[in-house]
């Protein structure tokens, strides 16, 4: 049987009035919701007028159901209906059934015209146009199904489905949902872009959610686009969802790497190919806008494939239905439903700072759902929404967890536990603050759901992350304003990216979101130990680490990225920029660099860009060229890949201005390598970038082979094309009659 516990009484009543006029052929009437006079839905026959009452009970017992039904009786009786209906999504039996047809049998034909949830499953399935209508539902249904039928995909995917299972029944099918489905119907990608708390996520998610439901691999990306290319499987309809994917804070967080390249190669090719991948982003509006000032190739995306889709403001009928469905399937006590019902709820849908986030904290375990003054509480932190984790913070939480919440700050968004816990026992040592093994533990339990995420991978490795972005801004003002706490942050590093957080939240990632001020002034007054710790862990383990296995084992073993120190180096360099760091110390941790590169150890994509830097940067002239050497040399002996020929292409040309169509014998080399590459069965990702490089080198024979096979790649795959079918239009739901009916039901 479906699931109808993800919609609300409204939602079950349209669904069921839908499901009648399509079994009925005939119009069904709606009525406002709230005291209703025992009518829900009405219809016309030849004898009459026909009434149908809906219970749509989630938590109810039976007995809780047939007094509800014993008090329809009397509106029943004035209503004089020629046929009546009892409908409830609770899943009746054969002898329940016949209790209520007791109540209502003058108006019955019998206990047929008592529908349980079954019944109404089975009209649904009778009707399937009307259940596309409700996305919801049959996002819902399709999802069971697939996760049934996919058990490896939905171990693998454990923690985004069960943030998709909890979210959905609290979401509205709003007009920008439909604008979203037509987006990525038509362009294969779809770049949610708002402001902070408006739904972005929830909708990115609701769209993952409806293409899984049809078949579609989710595969979620939480680092970079490197993980959506790796994922790519050309025989697998996939749907992609990359959340934030410029950062949380600054765009630099996600593009540190110069991943923007990529990012438009996937979604060009996604545009371009076959319905069978979508690949869904969302981001800040004002990072959005940043990044487009800075990366030229993102900033001509949505110019050229219009995939682009801005949330805005909602209206009132959608704030009422938000808040409304968030009340109706949370655990707010009877009292404080009374409160919003007697008229609480319209300061909170009129309010400024009204956002879907902040309705789902203030209908959460978090906060005080239970005592009277309910509606005051809750308009005083759409007031003061920073106070949302000022007063938990400092009321109810001891220091060995208040200092979790802050060392994640300096932590990737989602950490390794094992990584968090080192980092949080070091801070605690340095403030003197006792922590053991039980009180970190329990420190997780106190913070999860409320100040931290916690969830495992498809390998059951368990990560930590802050619950959204504001929790975030929040720590970092609290560490800009204690200057006890960024000295031990400081001193108690260690992992040398705790630093490169801290000073990238305090920097900024442009001239019109230029970070934290107080935060960077702090880090200035601790220059000097700022610039000891970067020594002294130039060589410590990544805070962001990769698995590997090196067995058919279940698991495997963590090891630093590759770029690991080309990063660091970057970081000296930007640093220097800054604060102009000792010399002596920039030389010693670039030649820690040029050993490793003699050594054809690091990344080359990070390595290609910190030569860059240290060319352009203000440094003695031996050290430049010793980097440049050592480069040259790892490029040119190890042309093993694809990718190692357009790193050692691109060094050549934009490094050494070598013209590549005057060097014949390395396009010998590299037309024979590519005829390897052509007969594989399954060519290399980057062939694009191949057929680029054939063309510089004047290969123009092979640049159309190439393009042959690229057209081979991704032919239209019709089979997977969602449902053209468009939401039915909703009546206007956005009067002050309609909107205190409606909460009116929630004090029943």
């Amino acid at each position: 049987m479906r699931d109808f516990s993800v919609l609300s009484d409204v939602e079950f009543e349209e669904l069921v009035g839908d499901l009648l006029g399509a079994e009925h052929d005939t119009v069904v009437e709606r009525f406002a919701a709230g005291a209703d006079g025992g009518i829900d839905l009405r219809w016309n026959i030849s004898s009459g007028a026909c009434i149908a009452q809906c219970k749509h009970y989630r938590k109810s017992s039976f007995s809780q159901l047939l007094d509800s039904a014993r008090k329809e009786r009397k509106k029943v009786e004035s209503l004089k209906p020629s046929r009546y209906l009892f409908i409830t999504s609770f899943d009746l039996s054969v002898s329940q059934k016949d209790r209520i047809h007791a109540i209502f049998a003058p108006w019955m034909k019998g206990p047929g015209d008592v529908w349980g949830g079954r019944d109404v499953d089975a009209l649904i399935t009778r009707h399937s146009e009307v259940e596309r209508r409700h996305p919801k539902l049959w996002v819902s249904t399709g999802m069971q199904l697939f996760w049934a039928l996919h058990s490896d995909i939905a171990n693998r995917t454990e923690a985004l489905r069960q943030r998709i299972e909890r979210s959905l029944p609290k979401y509205v099918v709003s007009p920008g949902y439909q604008r979203a489905r037509d987006i990525l119907a038509s362009h294969n990608v779809c770049l949610i872009s708002g402001p902070p708390g408006i739904g972005k996520t929830t909708l990115a998610q609701m769209l993952l959610a409806e293409y899984t439901s049809m078949r579609y691999e989710p595969v979620e990306v939480s680092e970079d686009i490197n993980e959506a290319w790796t994922s790519l499987r050309r025989e697998t309809p996939q749907v992609f969802l990359y959340d934030d994917f410029l950062g949380q804070i600054t765009f630099a967080e996600r593009l540190s790497k110069n991943e923007d390249k990529r990012l438009s190669n996937l979604i060009e090719k996604i545009s371009l190919g076959g319905s069978s991948k979508k690949l869904i982003l969302t981001t800040r509006e004002y990072i959005l806008r940043d990044a487009k000032l800075n990366y030229e190739r993102l900033n001509e995306l949505d110019l050229r494939y219009h995939f682009l889709l801005e949330l805005k403001a909602y209206n009132k009928a959608d704030r009422a239905q938000i808040l409304y469905n968030h009340l109706w399937h949370s655990d707010v006590s009877l009292v404080c439903l009374r409160e919003i019902a007697e008229g609480g709820y319209k300061e909170i849908i009129k309010h400024r700072s009204y956002n879907p986030r902040l309705i789902e904290y203030c209908t959460g375990a978090a906060f005080d759902t239970e005592s009277p003054g309910y509606p005051e509480r809750f308009k005083s932190t759409l007031d003061h929404p920073e106070r949302i984790w000022k007063v938990a913070f400092e009321k109810h939480l001891t220091m060995e967890q208040q200092l979790l919440v802050i060392v994640l700050c300096t932590l990737p968004r989602s950490v390794l536990l094992e990584n968090l816990q080192e980092a949080h026992t070091a801070l605690c040592e340095a403030l003197g603050v006792v922590s053991t093994e039980a009180s970190f533990r329990e420190a997780l339990d106190v913070l999860e759901g409320t100040f931290i995420v916690i969830h495992k991978d498809a390998d059951r490795n368990t990560f930590v992350r802050h619950l959204n972005p504001s929790v975030t801004e929040f720590a970092l003002a609290r560490i800009a304003a204690d200057r006890r706490i960024i000295a031990s942050l400081i001193r108690s590093t260690v992992f040398f990216e705790q630093l490169s957080e801290l000073f990238l939240y305090g920097r900024g990632g442009s001239f019109l979101r230029p970070g934290n001020v107080s935060l960077m002034a702090a880090l200035v007054r601790s220059k000097n130990d700022f610039l000891q710790a970067m020594a002294a862990t130039i060589n410590s383990p990544s805070s962001t680490q990769l698995e590997v296995r090196l067995t058919d084992g279940p698991t495997g073993i963590f090891i630093d990225p590759p770029e690991k120190m080309e990063n660091r180096i970057q970081f000296y360099l930007q640093v220097d920029t800054e604060w102009n760091v000792s010399p002596a110390l920039v030389r010693s941790a670039i030649d820690l660099l040029i050993v490793r590169w003699r050594s054809h150890t690091g990344d080359k994509s990070a390595a290609a860009r910190t030569l860059k830097m240290i060319s352009q940067h203000p440094l003695e002239v031996d050290a430049s060229n010793e980097a440049h050497e050592a480069l040259h040399t790892w490029f040119e002996s190890t042309l093993n890949k694809t990718s190692d020929w357009y790193h050692y292409a691109n060094h050549l040309s934009h490094y050494d201005n070598v013209d590549l169509d005057d060097m014949p014998d390395l396009a010998w080399q590299f037309e024979n390598f590519m005829d390897q590459q052509l007969l594989q069965d399954h060519p290399p990702d980057d062939l694009d970038e191949m057929k680029s490089l054939a063309e510089d080198f004047g290969l123009y024979e092979l640049s159309d082979r190439i393009e042959e096979v690229l057209q081979d790649e991704y032919e239209p795959d019709d089979d997977y094309e969602p449902d053209g079918s468009r939401l039915r239009d909703k009546d206007d739901r956005g009067s002050d009659e309609y909107i205190a009916e409606l909460f009116g039901r929630l004090g029943e």
